[in-house]
């Protein structure tokens, strides 16, 4: 029983045995493939999910900044700018001479209708096209000007109007104050004079008028109007006007200034166009002028009777030699009168004249010394120069009517021009310069100069006759010995 049951104990112990060597080795197979099992999936999990993931993860990182870099950075160009600061300003009234208050649109700035650097400043006429205004002939194109603006910074600006009223605004003018002496404007605007004098015409009295009377010509002061005619106390259409002044304006217009001989407070400037000299037999005087030696009529002038004296028609002015001589012909003398009216409408005056005996003028040499743009006279020393000798061909261009102005075109033909024989003249006297070398002087004729200097030099009358001096190198070519005449010369 004790066999049986050990044998059965080693049986159950032996099944036992391989029971558990099976469940191990089951177990260890069962671990085994689990084992497996759960590093596939690991694997699997580390190989596809992570990599792709992070890579994913990290594509979205580096664009996000980059949008949202971009969208830091828009504020900053849409920010609101500072407010720009303007300058404050001061104001002037200004109150010039009329005459003196115009300038002249340069070009260089443009016109608006405030100081430029005010806020709000609207432009009026660009620089164009003030350079276009400055350069016009159109006399409504000058500015006047009548207030002055300076800024916190020192720039001062004109308020300017045109003539014309077509444009009115502030125009840059420097940092030079000019409320006292407008000459010292500069920038967009310089000071402009819109009267230049001119010379009077040889007729200066009985003129009719035929247009408007003017305070100043039109449009060259602000204040320029119409003299009232109709409302002038006794003027007359039969009013004769004498010219004391002229000038020329902006546009080339030729005005003269009248009085008017019938009631010289009535005064004005007139276009040149709407005055008449022209004086019809039937209203004024007429005076005949005859030669005594030949009989023949030298010269016939109708004038008129204001210009004789009479003021007022009804008077009784007798035509004396003083009235014929105020109009006598160039180049004759009052001899007697003949048959005479007294001034009157229609009057008739005859006068007779005897020309002029012919006068010799001479010759004074001078040399005109240069200072800038200033030029002295000085009178050449003859007794030094190759004085040559005249024909009295020669001479003859000296000599004319005293009545007359010497005849410049003649004297250079016969005396002083190119190959002429007063045309060159050498010094005779050789001297010494700084360096102890000898030198002399020759002298040319200077037509300009010396017709300048004889616009109104008539025959009898001394002529200025003038050189350019010229130094030269070496012994004077010519003796010292003086052969030439003298008696044209005035010492």
């Amino acid at each position: 029983m004790q066999a049986r049951l050990k044998k059965s104990l080693y049986v159950g112990l032996a099944a036992l045995t391989f029971a558990s060597v099976a469940g191990t080795a089951n177990a260890n197979a069962a671990e085994k493939t689990n084992g497996k099992n759960d590093t596939a999936k690991v694997s699997k999990n580390k190989k596809a999910t992570p990599k792709k993931k992070v890579a994913k993860k990290q594509t979205a990182k580096k664009a996000a900044p980059k949008k949202t870099a971009a969208k830091k950075t828009e504020p900053k160009k849409v920010a609101p700018k500072k407010e720009k600061v303007y300058p404050t300003f001061e104001y002037n009234d200004l109150e010039f001479d009329a005459a003196k208050a115009n300038v002249n649109a340069t070009g260089t700035a443009g016109l608006y209708n405030k100081p430029s650097s005010r806020k709000g400043a609207r432009l009026v006429a660009s620089k164009a096209k003030m350079s276009q205004l400055g350069n016009s002939k159109n006399m409504g194109d000058t500015f006047y000007v009548d207030a002055m603006a300076k800024n916190s910074n020192g720039t001062l600006y004109a308020r300017v109007t045109s003539m014309n009223k077509q444009y009115h605004g502030w125009i840059y003018a420097g940092r030079t104050d000019f409320s006292e002496d407008l000459s010292q404007i500069t920038g967009g605007v310089n000071y402009y004079e819109t009267m230049t004098p001119a010379a009077l015409p040889t007729q200066t009295d009985g003129y009719y008028l035929k247009g408007a009377l003017w305070t100043t010509p039109w449009r060259t002061q602000t204040d320029s109007a119409k003299v009232g005619l109709e409302s002038a106390s006794g003027y007359r259409n039969t009013d004769t006007f004498r010219i004391d002044n002229a000038t020329t304006v902006r546009s080339g217009a030729l005005y003269y200034h009248v009085v008017d001989n019938n009631m010289p407070s009535l005064t004005g400037w007139v276009y040149s166009g709407n005055l008449s000299g022209s004086m019809t037999s039937d209203l004024g005087y007429t005076i005949r002028y005859v030669d005594q030696a030949t009989g023949s009529t030298v010269d016939t002038k109708t004038v008129a009777l204001t210009a004789l004296g009479q003021m007022n028609n009804g008077d009784t002015v007798p035509f004396t030699n003083e009235l014929a001589n105020k109009f006598m012909p160039a180049g004759y003398k009052f001899a007697n009168l003949g048959n005479v009216d007294n001034v009157k409408a229609g009057g008739n005056g005859l006068v007779y004249i005897n020309k002029n005996k012919d006068a010799t003028s001479k010759i004074k040499f001078y040399k005109l010394v240069r200072n800038g743009a200033s030029s002295t006279k000085v009178a050449l020393d003859t007794s030094k120069l190759n004085v040559p000798y005249l024909t009295n061909d020669q001479m003859s261009s000296l000599t004319g009517n005293p009545g007359f102005n010497v005849d410049m075109s003649k004297l250079e033909s016969q005396l002083l021009g190119n190959g002429q024989s007063l045309n060159y003249l050498v010094d005779m006297n050789s001297q010494k310069d700084s360096n102890n070398k000898d030198f002399y002087n020759t002298y040319t004729y200077d037509a300009a100069d010396t017709r300048a200097d004889n616009a109104n030099t008539k025959y009898g009358s001394t002529i200025s006759v003038i050189y350019t001096e010229t130094q030269n190198a070496g012994q004077s070519p010519q003796s010292n010995v003086n052969t030439g005449s003298k008696n044209y010369l005035d010492q």
